[in-house]
């Protein structure tokens, strides 16, 4: 696992609009009904963090994520997928 750090601030402005607003803010705006159905956050809150994530996007402010790359190979000894179980 490596750490891939993605920090955006109005020296970035493309990464202002293309990342902040256009991808993280949105990939967590299109799972609100779905959080409020599952009762894991109110509508109040959610709302309320969507607005720091936009508050996030403004001339003044800052943006800081990190992902995780991970690497994965599967054992050769291990049966192919659909195989049942069996060589194939």
């Amino acid at each position: 696992m490596t750490p891939r750090v993605v920090y955006v601030d109005a020296t970035t402005p493309d990464l202002v609009d293309s990342f902040t607003r256009k991808t993280f803010t949105w990939m967590v705006e299109s799972v609100r009904e779905e959080a409020l159905a599952a009762r894991i956050i109110d509508a109040a809150t959610f709302d309320a963090g969507i607005r720091d994530l936009y508050r996030a996007a403004e001339p003044d402010g800052v943006f800081c994520y990190t992902f995780f790359k991970g690497l994965a190979a599967k054992p050769a000894h291990l049966p192919r997928e659909g195989s049942n179980g069996r060589d194939v």
